[in-house]
């Protein structure tokens, strides 16, 4: 049995009758006495074996509105990460539970159908009693999955998407660990020298230009880096020409490192390094080309530069001071200090020397610009407030410059830093406007799958045919995608700033349920939670996050 679906403590009389964690929770039947998860949001560390607890409670009644949905095989089937608020009596974990789809549990049924499909055990087949699973009304439809024996109970963590996807794959896919591991060694190719796609998630990132037949990417991405072609990567980037330098994250397409500025030792900057145009499978990911990565240089370079523009302008989007394509292996120093991170808290990525000598990088160096939303501890919810607002504020001045969506805005993607200045400036429409900074700075950081329009161009990410994102559960994360692709009429060409809106939703839905606060017991805290959910009953009737400055400011 599957380690990840069945680390989970049941009492005995459910042993036979729920023994997968995802469906208990699909079905809402929880644990009393449940433990704050480690990762504040996601209930799944509540299945931990070594967590003891005192006794299940039964399944939730469904009320009659629920049951009318459930009952009518009309209704198209809908995905649901967390239950909603109003519909339950208490807060069932310390998440943020989706006010979007919490009434939308059409696929109640096929859950149950999905599950028997998934379990085979013959612990279960040669039970006499009868399972939950098995009751006649729950067998009366099947979904295309079911039928098909496809499991749509894609269970994936918070935050950083990407390698939680990739983890998950590991786990449930025996022939796409083998094929991982044996892309270490060497890389999976076809006889027509491309990549085996079939367990890799192949996103492909476009820029659009009726006027152009075609462009040059790799020309495109030396004249963003200054260069007329790729520089040695152990001469520009290893010691001592960065010092004081520490692994500080990584991700699916690359590693992350911090160092002082080579000039002003105060200054620290972040290295984003991610490999591409390469045959290697990295990390579980097709490396991404030319085409692909253009668009993130593009996108990160033109949301930096609002900062110095005439009529809308703000900081809020995090500073490039550098982009550099780079060749050959990855340099001693840096894989020493991989090697630390690894012993130090265990990486999750695949070791750097894999890379041969003509392995092309691009390297992004960012301003250094804090801790993100999901580790930040606020003073009080003041403070978070106008955190929210200073977001807020940035989306629209990118909405209105270049009709940017940031469409990934989880709470990994806000970095907040202490600032000196008691006001935060922005500039919308040539009128200027300043937020309370309260202490902090925040900045909105990774384009992966954001869209803008510069310069007659329109730069995305076409997810169009990207199904797994849009099967993944396990936090309100996942629902706005969901509700993306449904604003979006899946055409990621599109210009939607409701996007944005969805995503403010889900910052403000944290702050309220999730981040960490130091004082909680004065009035200004309670005045500014209530502020915080004030503005959460009304921020999805909104069409952008211009329309909500407007409202805010009353201007």
């Amino acid at each position: 049995m599957d380690s990840t679906l069945s680390s989970g403590i049941w009492k005995d009389s459910f042993d036979k009758l729920l023994v997968r964690q995802p469906l208990l929770r699909e079905l809402n039947i929880i644990k009393q006495n449940v433990r704050a998860s480690f990762n504040i949001d996601s209930s799944l560390e509540n299945t931990n074996p070594n967590i003891s607890f005192t006794n299940i409670v039964e399944p939730l009644k469904i009320n009659a509105r629920f049951c009318d949905i459930v009952d009518n095989p009309n209704k198209p089937i809908k995905v649901i990460s967390t239950p909603h608020t109003k519909d339950c009596s208490t807060h069932l974990f310390r998440c943020a539970l989706s006010p979007i789809t919490g009434s939308q549990l059409s696929l109640f049924k096929d859950i149950f159908n999905v599950g028997i499909n998934m379990y085979e055990d013959s612990e279960i087949k040669n039970s006499n009693s009868e399972p939950l699973l098995n009751r006649p009304e729950c067998l009366e439809t099947k979904s295309d999955e079911a039928r098909q024996g496809k499991s749509s109970l894609l269970i994936l963590q918070p935050g950083k998407w990407r390698k939680s996807l990739v983890f998950w794959r590991r786990i449930h896919t025996n022939e796409a660990l083998c094929d991982l591991e044996r892309s270490v060694k060497e890389p999976r190719v076809h006889e027509n020298n491309k990549l085996d796609h079939k367990f890799l998630c192949g996103r492909k990132t476009i820029s659009n230009n009726n006027s152009v037949s075609s462009v040059d990417y790799e020309k495109q991405v030396l004249m963003y880096c200054q260069q007329s072609k790729a520089i040695g990567f152990d001469t520009e980037y290893d010691f001592p020409n960065i010092k004081g330098a520490s692994k500080i994250g990584e991700g699916v397409f690359g590693e992350v490192f911090k160092f002082t500025g080579r000039t002003n030792p105060k200054n620290e900057v972040v290295l984003k390094i991610i490999p591409i145009e390469g045959k290697t499978v990295v990390n579980g990911e097709t490396q991404k080309t030319f085409e692909q990565i253009l668009p993130e240089i593009v996108i990160t370079k033109e949301m930096c530069n609002l900062q110095f523009c005439e009529r809308n302008s703000t900081s809020g989007f995090v500073n490039i001071q550098n982009v550099s394509l780079v060749k050959g292996v990855y340099p001693q120093y840096l894989i020493n200090l991989w090697d630390n991170f690894d012993k130090e808290k265990g990486s999750e990525n695949d070791h750097p020397k894999i890379f041969k000598e003509h392995q092309l990088f691009v390297v992004l160096e960012l301003k250094f610009a804090g801790q993100d939303l999901s580790t930040f501890r606020f003073t009080n919810a003041e403070q978070a407030y106008y955190a929210f607002l200073q977001i807020m504020t940035t989306l629209a001045v990118g909405e209105l410059e270049h009709q940017f969506e940031h469409r990934d805005l989880h709470w990994g993607n806000i970095l907040i830093k202490a600032a000196s200045v008691k006001k935060i400036p922005f500039k919308l429409n040539g009128r200027i406007l300043s937020i309370p900074s309260k202490g902090i700075r925040t900045t909105i950081i990774d384009y992966t799958l954001s869209r803008i329009k510069f310069n007659k161009f329109c730069y995305y990410n076409d997810l169009s045919s990207d199904e797994e994102l849009f099967e993944a559960t396990g936090d309100y994360q996942y629902d706005i995608y969901r509700k993306m692709r449904q604003e979006l009429k899946n055409n990621w060409t599109a210009f939607a700033p409701k996007t944005n809106v969805l995503w403010l939703s889900y910052i403000n839905k944290k702050m309220i349920d999730c981040v960490k606060y130091k004082s909680v017991n004065t009035k200004t805290h309670k005045l500014y939670v209530e502020k915080l959910k004030a503005l959460q009953n009304i921020i999805l009737t909104f069409e952008s996050a211009a329309h909500g400055v407007s409202y805010v400011f009353g201007y």
